[in-house]
Order: structure tokens, then C-alpha cells, then sequence
């Protein structure tokens, strides 16, 4: 009876948290030195795993990538075939999305909560807060239940619950791994808050 009802319940998370394209989310979070539970979650919170997402604020693809950042990244990845139409592409946005993560995980220090904040609304919203000793008593953390109200707070909250599920039922022996590796880098040393 007790297994049913865990089996049950494991099997209702699943299906609120499926994956789609998971040898691109491993193949490109490996390249970024990210946990693919982490990637899973933000194209979750981001798109539902739909490539042809767009936002009302003109975002595209699984990573909802905005047309600055998608350009800003293809100038530092090199791609000079670059357009914003190719973010359709599931590989493309992955690999964009995954670059950026990355890229906000060096500035933050691997922080789930501040790196999926900083994705939301910006590192510089995100540096701002830090400053602020009413949000981050410490300057260099910020719990998600002190995030300013909002939707990054709600979204950073979704994003590091949604990790912490994907870590469990699909990467467990990569979060592991991660997480034992001596890179500070590493997204999954961070633990969801």
C-alpha cells in the first residue's frame, strides 16, 4: 500500500515534469560544465518544452531566449550564421540557453536561486539586490523566500523546485557526480534552497 501510493506519486511528478530532447540537454550542459537537471528546469519554467514558444515580449524557443541576449551570445560563441529565427531550433536554443547559464553560473557562483533570478530579470537586477541587506543579509546569497515579490520570485521558486524534482527522478548519478566534482564552477554543488 505505502509503495503504491510512493510509486504513485513519483509517477505524478513525472508527468508534471517530463523531458524532451535530453541528449541535447546532456550533450550541451556537459559542454557548460551545468547540470542537465538544472537545463531541464529552466526549459520547463521557460517554454514547457516547446520550440516554437514565443513571449509576449518577443522571447523565443525552449530557453526563451530575447533577441539582444540571443545576439550578444552568437558574437561570443563565434556563430556567424547567426539569426533569431534559427532559436526555433531545439539544438540552437539549447546551446544558446546553455552558453548563457553558464555564463551567469560564473557570475554567481553557481547559485541555483541567483543564476535562474538573474535569467528571469537580469544580473543586474540580480547584483542590485545582493547590495540590498533588506534581500540578501549576507551579499552574497539571497534565499528565494526574500526575493523581492514578483515574478522572478515566483519563477527563481518554480525554476530550483523543478531542479531538485528532475535531479531526483531522471540525473541522479550526474548530479552526484557533479556535485563530488572539486570544480566551484558546478551548478549542482548549489544546494535548491
Amino acid at each position: 500500500q505505502e509503495e503504491r501510493r510512493r510509486l504513485e506519486a513519483e509517477a505524478a511528478e513525472r508527468a508534471q515534469h517530463p523531458l524532451y530532447y535530453g541528449d541535447l540537454i546532456t550533450l550541451y550542459a556537459s559542454e557548460q560544465n551545468l547540470d542537465p537537471a538544472l537545463v531541464s528546469a529552466v526549459i520547463l519554467c521557460e517554454s514547457s518544452f516547446d520550440p516554437k514558444a514565443e513571449s509576449r515580449l518577443g522571447a523565443r524557443g525552449l530557453m526563451q531566449l530575447m533577441p539582444d541576449t540571443a545576439e550578444w551570445i552568437a558574437g561570443k560563441i563565434g556563430d556567424s550564421n547567426y539569426s533569431f529565427d534559427h532559436l526555433y531550433d531545439a539544438e540552437t536554443n539549447i546551446r544558446y540557453g546553455c552558453w548563457y547559464l553558464n555564463y551567469l553560473s560564473k557570475l554567481f557562483r553557481g547559485d541555483a536561486v541567483l543564476v535562474s533570478s538573474a535569467y528571469h530579470a537580469g544580473q543586474t537586477t540580480v547584483t542590485r539586490w545582493l547590495s540590498d541587506k533588506s534581500i540578501s543579509s549576507d551579499g552574497v546569497t539571497i534565499p528565494v523566500d526574500k526575493l523581492p515579490d514578483g515574478p522572478t520570485k515566483q519563477y527563481a521558486g518554480r525554476v530550483t523546485t523543478s531542479y531538485g524534482i528532475y535531479e531526483a527522478l531522471l540525473y541522479p548519478n550526474e548530479s552526484a557526480e557533479a556535485a563530488g566534482a572539486a570544480d566551484g564552477d558546478s551548478m549542482s554543488a548549489c544546494a535548491v534552497r
